[in-house]
């Protein structure tokens, strides 16, 4: 049941996406992060897949490597989360739910389920953005643990247009 109610936003999502028909921005943007979903620090590819009015929903993919501890070595970090981008301004809310797939050199692999909650200031008519947020790390596979996170970013915008 756990997994399942950690899977409904990402099914939700994919839904919203699927049904649409209008014409959707192809933004994309490249971000390095600080600390966040993708341990201590991480580079992310990001794309809308919808927006309707002053809401978006991007997709983003990152890779990060961290050490684990003695025993798994060094963990290679996939973090892969859903965001939803609000905000009618430069000033924008971010929300997101995805997982942190691990794979570490010691042949062990473990995921975490990462939220997001933060501030983004990306301004319209400039490729530049920043965020700052609250990414808590969940555990949830032999028991419930969160571990409190949070991270900073910049990133640069690579394309704007309509198709």
């Amino acid at each position: 049941m756990k997994r399942f109610i950690f899977l409904m936003p990402i099914i939700f999502f994919s839904v919203i996406a699927i049904g649409q028909t209008e014409s959707i921005p192809k933004r994309r943007s490249v971000y390095f992060e600080l600390a966040g979903s993708g341990g201590l620090g991480s580079l992310n590819y990001e794309k809308i897949f919808f927006q309707k009015n002053s809401i978006e929903y991007t997709w983003r993919a990152g890779l990060s490597i961290a050490p684990v501890d003695r025993n798994n070595g060094i963990g290679i970090v996939f973090p892969l989360i859903v965001n939803v981008i609000m905000g009618k301004s430069a000033h924008k809310l971010e929300m997101g739910l995805g997982q942190g797939i691990t794979i570490t050199t010691k042949g062990s692999a473990f995921a975490l389920t990462t939220v997001v909650v933060g501030y983004r200031y990306q301004p319209e008519a400039k490729k530049w953005f920043y965020r700052i947020s609250y990414t808590p790390l969940i555990s949830y596979l032999v028991d419930l643990q969160m571990q409190q996170w949070g991270g900073i970013s910049i990133g640069y915008t690579l394309k704007t247009g309509s198709k």
